[in-house]
């Protein structure tokens, strides 16, 4: 039963995730909201979720200054991240986004190997290609079928892709950052509240070179940032932590997959976006090297 609770968790976990553009795309295409106010509304209300359900345990926030440094640090990579999505989604399919997105346990396992000397296998080198060959398949699949809007120049797809692929790369270097000293050993709802708080403060001062914060437009735009901050962030943060605890980080990881599946979905059902054969092949290259990369982990844990 511990198991199969867990594996729900884990389905939940990565379900929500694939949730972003279902709440992000309205927020820019419908109510004109601009990049930084979404992230800054998202990490503020997701904090503070997060304070009400950390308080209710009567548990302190108080951390040393060196782990302050480096979760701030750490902040600063979660934040791209966010707002890198958010602007690729003005040139190319969610469903896109989110499976080129999730090639950043690929991009761990490189970073680990260059940081902390961990072995380069061919294995390693194959599956990493296999990626490559998937999120190009994405790429041109969606050119030539007309995922990309008729107005869109070359370069705009260009841009498109380089901001999702850089998105896997600033959550390798926050996923990397957890294993430092001084932030490995902290409560992980302690640990998301201070990176969502700079996040936050980041983006309310870069936001001031720009066009500023934004006030909420509507009662749709509330509620749309609302569960925002609620399904992909808190929700996504607990059943994942639950996950975990019930069936290992590993399995957690696998049943990731349904991240791109259904921000896939999404765009299809819910934006009318394409998806051709050569899509569908490309979205399960990057499924299957991803999930040989979590398989060839597990194994040497256990080995």
């Amino acid at each position: 039963m511990t198991k199969i609770k867990g594996i729900l968790y884990a389905l939940i976990s990565s379900g929500t995730f694939g949730l972003i553009p279902l709440f992000t795309i309205p927020l820019r295409k419908e109510e004109g909201m601009n990049e930084f106010s979404i992230v800054f509304y998202r990490y503020l209300l997701s904090a503070s979720f997060i304070v009400v359900l950390y308080l209710a345990d009567k548990k302190s926030f108080r951390i040393s200054l060196q782990s302050l440094l480096r979760l701030f640090c750490m902040s600063l990579f979660y934040a791209a991240t966010a707002v890198c999505l958010v602007y690729s989604y003005n040139y190319i399919p969610s469903g896109v986004v989110t499976t080129i997105h999730f090639l950043y346990p690929v991009v761990v396992v490189f970073l680990m190997t260059l940081f902390y000397k961990e072995p380069m296998s061919k294995r390693l080198i194959f599956i990493a290609f296999l990626a490559i060959v998937g999120v190009g398949f994405l790429a041109l699949s969606g050119s030539k079928s007309g995922e990309y809007l008729p107005d869109q120049t070359l370069g705009e797809i260009v841009l498109g892709l380089t901001l999702a692929v850089s998105t896997a790369f600033t959550y390798g270097f926050y996923i990397v950052g957890l294993n430092l000293r001084g932030v490995r050993e902290l409560d992980s709802k302690v640990v998301t509240f201070y990176v969502l708080m700079f996040g936050a403060i980041v983006y309310a001062i870069l936001a001031q070179f720009s066009d500023g914060i934004q006030w909420i437009p509507s009662g749709k735009a509330w509620l749309n940032l609302s569960l925002l901050a609620l399904l992909p962030t808190v929700v996504f943060l607990i059943t994942l932590l639950l996950a975990v605890k019930n069936v290992g980080s590993s399995t957690t990881s696998i049943l990731g997959a349904a991240e791109p599946i259904v921000a896939v979905l999404c765009g299809v059902l819910v934006f009318d976006e394409g998806f051709s054969i050569g899509g569908f092949v490309g979205l399960c290259l990057v499924i299957i090297a991803v999930t040989l990369v979590m398989l060839d982990t597990s194994r040497k844990k256990t080995a």
